[in-house]
């Protein structure tokens, strides 16, 4: 006869349970039953957070923008003035020509391209009868199963539709030009405005943030982590900025041995797009296929121009940018296009031109900082 140790040591939990009269408690169900709804709660508020993030980013963009392009400019600069002001130059002054800088910077871009974009929109009516004619020729073995399907709809009563036609354009790109100008100029004041504020009171709010660190440690690396991020989002974007530039010029010029029309234009296209990886270029690409089919009768020509580009961003790509950003601060493909394709979604062009310098400078960050590292782990190649 076994005793009531014996029973318990030897048989199921359920078994001496049932023997004892006492229903088992069902300890992993109570937990599952306890966690489940609140981590279904936790993530339900997260998404829901998510998309109202996404949708006032989307309503504030004429705010948004502006403030995150003055920061990056800050971040960008701030070196710059430090410097200075160890060269006893005074903030204000070091600010003011950090400033300067960049308005000379803008103005030189504007004046380069504005003469062929004013020489391309006069040509642009001329330049869509070429395009149209062009379209024709090559629709022209197609014409045959068109007339088909044109008589099968007509057999079949679905009735026929319009011809397209061409309107002429370069009025309405002119006006809408235009109308954006007084927006486009007052977002200009605002980004210089802040961008002033910040390299001169920068320092006054990081020691703001600086107490209210919880120890002198945590002060110091906040310090450290900050001024590291300065310095290295300023050489990374001076860095993209100059590797844009020579490819725009390296653009420019192929297009001018191939003789298409404004290759500055283009250049600059080319440069200012190469910020937006992926979709900049293939934008880029399919602007210059338009172009050569609208300036040149042959296919292979038309086709040359952005043969060309395709060709210096592939060298761009897989020679100069990786051996002189190096794979420290290279990002995550993946990552590059979902942020590409979210921020082009909330903000249009200016969030594809914005979403890699904003990942490179959350990733810099992220990586000096004590609780980053999921983020920086995440964002890296």
């Amino acid at each position: 006869m076994t005793t009531a140790n014996e029973d318990s040591a030897g048989q199921p939990a359920a078994v001496v349970a049932h023997v004892a009269g006492v229903s088992p408690a069902p300890v992993a169900a109570d937990e599952a039953a306890a966690t489940t709804p609140q981590e279904t709660l936790v993530r339900l508020c997260a998404t829901i957070l998510a998309v109202l993030i996404a949708y006032t980013c989307a309503l504030a963009e004429a705010l948004i923008v502006p403030i995150l392009l003055a920061i990056l400019l800050g971040l960008m600069f701030a070196p710059l003035v430090r410097g200075l002001e160890r060269w006893r130059v005074p903030r204000p002054l070091g600010a003011l020509v950090a400033i300067t800088i960049a308005i000379a910077a803008a103005a030189g871009a504007f004046f380069a391209l504005a003469a062929p974009a004013r020489t391309w929109i006069a040509r642009m009516p001329r330049a869509l009868e070429h395009l149209q004619s062009a379209l024709r020729d090559l629709r022209r073995p197609l014409q045959a199963a068109s007339e088909a399907t044109r008589e099968l709809g007509k057999l079949a009563n679905m009735g026929g539709s319009e011809p397209m036609q061409v309107v002429d354009s370069s009025s309405g790109v002119l006006s809408q030009l235009a109308s954006t100008a007084p927006t486009v100029l007052a977002g200009a004041l605002v980004v210089l405005f802040l961008t002033f504020l910040f390299l001169l009171h920068g320092d006054a709010l990081l020691r703001k943030f600086v107490t209210l660190a919880p120890h002198l440690r945590a002060k110091r690396d906040l310090v450290q982590a900050t001024r590291q991020a300065q310095h290295e989002l300023s050489l990374y974007m001076i860095t993209i900025t100059l590797i844009n530039l020579a490819l725009g010029l390296a653009t420019a010029g192929a297009l001018a041995l191939l003789h298409v029309p404004d290759p500055l234009l283009w250049g600059g296209l080319a440069a200012l797009m190469n910020y937006a990886p992926f979709i900049g270029p293939l934008l880029t690409a399919c602007v210059l296929a338009v172009a050569g089919f609208a300036e040149f009768t042959t296919p292979l020509h038309a086709l040359a121009a952005p043969a060309a580009f395709l060709g210096l961003h592939l060298v761009e790509g897989q020679l100069v940018t990786p051996h002189l950003v190096g794979r420290r601060l290279a990002l995550d493909p993946v990552m590059v296009f979902l942020a590409l394709v979210v921020l082009g979604w909330v903000w249009g062009v200016a969030g594809l031109l914005l979403a890699v310098p904003l990942m490179s400078c959350a990733k810099i960050i992220a990586g000096r900082s004590e609780h980053g590292y999921t983020v920086a782990t995440l964002l890296s190649h």
